[in-house]
């Protein structure tokens, strides 16, 4: 058996498939648009699982990590990688995963595919909330005001962070309405509002 047949046999045989999968979501959309609220209604109503990049990072030991954050800054794809695969081994893939805050680009995308692949499941849909730019960071610096909120803390962190949004993410949410698996919210709505929409569109039903 030559090493690279081998080396696939072991892959193979380390995978350990599901027998289903639950859906398996990606929650886009600007700061401040609600993806965090969204997510824990999902959680608590309908047995989602959560796996935010914002709250690993808040819970990290790593202090470098939370300055970079704080100065509205991105981590690397690499550390952010690591951080989601460590928390995608603990989850049931066999039922619903949201993913909030990753990815954040067309790189972490690919990065989620292979992830994803890697343990016999794949991505249901991406979810973008929809929200104008004026009014997302009017509720940043609500929010940093009622939660102490270090990363809502600065219009210059706000600036930056909605840069990058432009810049990476944008073109993600494009990729991603090219390839169908897109669905729009009006992030407008509120919170009942939002939730109704998710609830209609995947056709979820509670547990």
């Amino acid at each position: 058996m030559t090493s690279t047949i081998k080396r696939f046999c072991d892959f193979i045989n380390e995978r350990v498939i599901p027998d289903k999968q639950g859906e398996i979501l990606v929650l886009l959309g600007p700061p401040g648009s609600g993806k965090g609220t969204l997510s824990k209604k999902l959680v608590d109503e309908y047995g989602f699982q959560h796996i935010s990049t914002g709250d690993l990072i808040r819970k990290s030991d790593d202090e470098e990590l939370k300055k970079t954050i704080a100065g509205g800054n991105m981590i690397s794809d690499s550390d952010i990688r690591k951080m989601v695969v460590k928390e995608l081994n603990t989850l049931d893939l066999e039922k619903g995963i949201i993913f909030d805050g990753y990815p954040r680009n067309i790189k972490q995308a690919k990065a989620l595919n292979r992830m994803l692949g890697k343990r016999g499941v794949g991505l249901n849909h991406a979810v973008f909330l929809d929200l104008p730019e004026d009014i997302a960071k009017e509720r940043l610096v609500k929010r940093a005001e009622e939660e102490g909120r270090e990363d809502d803390a600065s219009m210059d962190s706000i600036d930056k962070r909605f840069s990058e949004y432009t810049e990476k993410t944008i073109p993600l949410i494009d990729s991603f309405r090219k390839s169908r698996k897109l669905i729009t919210i009006d992030a407008e709505k509120g919170r009942t509002g939002v939730l109704e929409q998710v609830v209609e569109s995947l056709g979820l039903k509670k547990p």
